[in-house]
């Protein structure tokens, strides 16, 4: 019998064995989902014992998860994984829904045709989610299953395809299509060669030169990349930059690039030659993944450049996660020296408030809004400008292709263009050249100058209906407009999308602007008024902000406004204003207000004070009506004896008054005593005295919570029996 139950033990270990081994044949161990292979087994069952149903493959990836896994650590990672796991699992509740992870952060999916809409919506969805907090983002690839039938693993590698095609770009989702297994054969070929690029330094810098377009001289240049294979030719950054941002390559593009331009440099005042500076560009990956205020002060040291000689631009789009980061590094490296340079704005990235936040020292204007030239474009680009001039930074326009550019950029006081129209992106050798030609190089320039507040155009051309700023105001996160003020009406004359979701009004009616003030609540318009005259008085930076009431529909609106005024012009004074919704914070402080008063009415009903203890600092906190009861201040220091000093306690009952302060500093709950007290208007009485410890998380005392109570000679006697 004995010999039975050991045999049928070892054969239960046995079976648990043999399962476990599975399950690790067949599951991902973080995930806990179908690995590849076992996936793709599934699916091919599946697809194969349902002949009737079409089905599909969709591949999911997780946009740079090496990043979250740096940033907040693989621990946080695995647990985004888990997430994404556990949501795709909801999706697979029927035996003909599969799911399965790949590799690492790869998932796949294998539903029926018809659920294809469904599936992707909910898919995004877990993303949009934001999980656990990280910036993750999706790339969704699907695979529509045809007449031949492909094995499940070559429909997993086309949707794979799929995916890769968008990886990077704003698009979430791609369909497989015909073609595109030679892009990504061609994209394969030029990873595969990039590596020995690096090597055999088949990278060379180009430069384009940045002009003061009122002397047409060469002020500066932008450090440009091109790529000599050795079997496709030259090619430019928009056939390799994207492949080597999806492979994490960009970071050694970059420190090659920077290395090639500092040594350049470095060459170029050896031989005793005059030099402008060059700026290089940095990318976000360059900011995340390396100590870039390091590297490129060591740059600086190992290369004896001076100061000033190569600049740093930041592409705009830098700014569009995580900015505070940015923000920070950006400090660093102007507390280095460097001149930081923001690239491409305009491109619909970063907001102004962005903007005026970011310590940069020039803007470089995307130009490609004004294709569409006409009085809208001039509009935007008359208010770029003004707005350069408030934050005084001076204004480099890109994209310079046509000498009507030239003529437009001119006519509203941008002094610095680079374009087509001037040069084009030209080789070191023919750099050196320029340099030398006598006439073409303003080595004393700099590049900044800032834009000249006499060429603007007239502030009513701006505002006029025909010259909309709305692609300006739209980049703005929040509600903002601009107000025209004549000491009476109010009026909109520009707003963005958020203004009038929140004000819930239209631009114009018939008889004209909408006027702000006939809205507001009339107690609250002395208010508006005042905000505005601090506003006019104020510096452009300061401005004046304001609480006030407007109707909205059957509803009060509460708003906050902080105006900043522009310009006067014609007897009208232009505002511009950033307003928020306060109405919840606002109703949440008169619903409290509210509760305070009842609750001191309560109290002085029922002669009962409530006060704060703060044990940490062994201060007590009293309301107004605890001061003037017990005449005391407002607060009360090194409790209990700050009350002893002020006579507030009387004679004999000092040390009952102690020991309840000293049980709460002990670690005590509660404690409790009646003492004889010395009241605000001279009078004595008996006052029971109840602190109650308020404790953190970790259990530590750090508040109490006091009572005193008014009570009678027989209540105590009552008590003592």
């Amino acid at each position: 019998m004995l010999e039975d139950c050991k045999y049928r033990e070892l054969l239960e270990e046995n079976r648990k064995l043999r399962e476990s081994v599975i399950h690790l044949r067949e599951y991902d161990p973080v995930t806990n989902l179908y690995n590849r292979e076992a996936f793709c087994a599934s699916a091919e069952r599946t697809i194969r014992q349902t002949p009737q149903t079409r089905f599909e493959i969709i591949c999911i990836d997780i946009e740079r998860f090496k990043l979250i896994n740096e940033l907040y650590g693989r621990e946080q990672g695995d647990l985004l994984l888990k997430y994404v796991a556990e949501q795709l699992k909801c999706l697979v509740r029927e035996e003909t829904h599969i799911a399965g992870n790949l590799r690492d952060d790869v998932f796949a999916l294998c539903i029926p045709a018809y659920e294809e809409e469904v599936t992707v919506e909910r898919i995004l969805r877990i993303f949009s989610d934001k999980p656990l907090n990280s910036q993750a983002v999706p790339a969704v690839g699907v695979y529509r299953m045809d007449a031949e039938e492909p094995a499940a693993g070559s429909m997993c590698d086309r949707a794979l395809m799929a995916l890769n095609s968008i990886k990077g770009n704003d698009h979430h989702v791609a369909v497989y299509r015909e073609g595109m297994r030679e892009n990504l054969l061609r994209e394969q070929e030029i990873t595969n060669s990039m590596a020995a690029g690096i090597q055999n330094k088949e990278f060379k810098i180009y430069m384009q030169p940045k002009c003061n377009m009122e002397t047409g001289k060469v002020v500066g240049a932008e450090v440009l990349v091109r790529w000599q294979h050795p079997e496709k030719g030259l090619l430019l950054p928009g056939e390799f930059v994207p492949l080597f941002e999806k492979n994490h390559f960009i970071e050694k593009l970059d420190l090659y690039v920077w290395e090639e331009t500092a040594a350049w440099v470095r060459r170029w005042l050896d031989r005793g030659r005059a030099c402008v500076p060059v700026s290089v560009n940095l990318s976000r990956m360059d900011i995340f993944n390396m100590d870039v205020c390091s590297v490129l002060t060591d740059l600086m040291e190992r290369y004896q450049i001076p100061t000033g000689l190569i600049e740093l631009e930041i592409t705009e789009s830098v700014y569009a996660g995580q900015p505070e980061r940015i923000i920070k590094e950006t400090e660093r490296l102007k507390k280095s020296g460097f001149t930081i340079l923001m690239d491409d704005f305009g491109n619909g990235y970063s907001s102004l408030n962005m903007l005026s936040s970011t310590n940069i020292d020039i803007l470089k204007m995307d130009m490609r809004f004004m294709e569409g030239e006409g009085l809208k474009s001039l509009g935007i680009l008359d208010a770029i400008l003004h707005m350069s001039k408030w934050l005084n930074l001076p204004v480099i326009a890109e994209g310079v292709n046509r000498e009507q550019h030239v003529k437009t950029l001119r006519s509203v006081g941008c002094v610095y263009g680079q374009g087509f129209y001037y040069y084009r992106p030209m080789n070191t050798e023919e750099f050196e050249h320029l340099l030398l030609t006598p006439g073409k190089v303003d080595f004393a320039d700099g590049g900044r100058k800032k834009v000249g507040s006499g060429h603007f155009l007239d502030l009513t051309d701006l505002f006029h209906k025909d010259t909309l700023t709305d692609r300006l105001l739209g980049n703005i996160t929040g509600a903002v407009a601009q107000y025209s003020y004549d000491g009476t009406r109010l009026c909109v004359l520009r707003a963005n999308g958020e203004y009038y979701r929140l004000m819930d009004e239209y631009w114009m009616n018939k008889s004209g602007h909408v006027d702000v003030m006939r809205d507001i609540l009339p107690e609250d318009r002395e208010k508006m008024t005042d905000a505005l005259s601090r506003a006019k008085e104020s510096k452009e930076k300061e401005g004046a902000e304001v609480f006030v009431r407007k109707r909205r529909g059957n509803t009060v609106l509460w708003l906050r406004i902080r105006f900043f005024c522009l310009t006067s012009q014609y007897g009208n004074d232009i505002f511009y204003a950033a307003l928020s919704d306060e109405t919840v914070r606002m109703n949440s402080i008169e619903n409290l207000r509210i509760s305070e008063e009842r609750f001191r009415l309560a109290m002085e009903a029922t002669n009962t004070v409530i006060f704060e203890l703060d044990t940490e600092t062994r201060t007590a906190y009293y309301s107004e009506y605890a001061q003037k009861a017990f005449g005391l201040d407002a607060t009360v220091a090194n409790a209990p004896e700050g009350f002893i000093e002020q006579g507030t306690v009387c004679e004999g009952y000092e040390e009952t008054f102690r020991e309840i302060y000293r049980a709460i500093y002990r670690g005590e709950d509660k404690a409790s005593c009646v003492v004889r007290a010395k009241m605000g208007d001279g009078s004595t009485v008996l006052n029971r005295i109840t602190l109650t410890a308020i404790r953190d998380k970790e259990g530590r005392t750090v508040k109490a919570v006091g009572m005193v109570e008014n009570v009678s000679c027989s209540e105590v006697e009552d008590e003592e029996k």
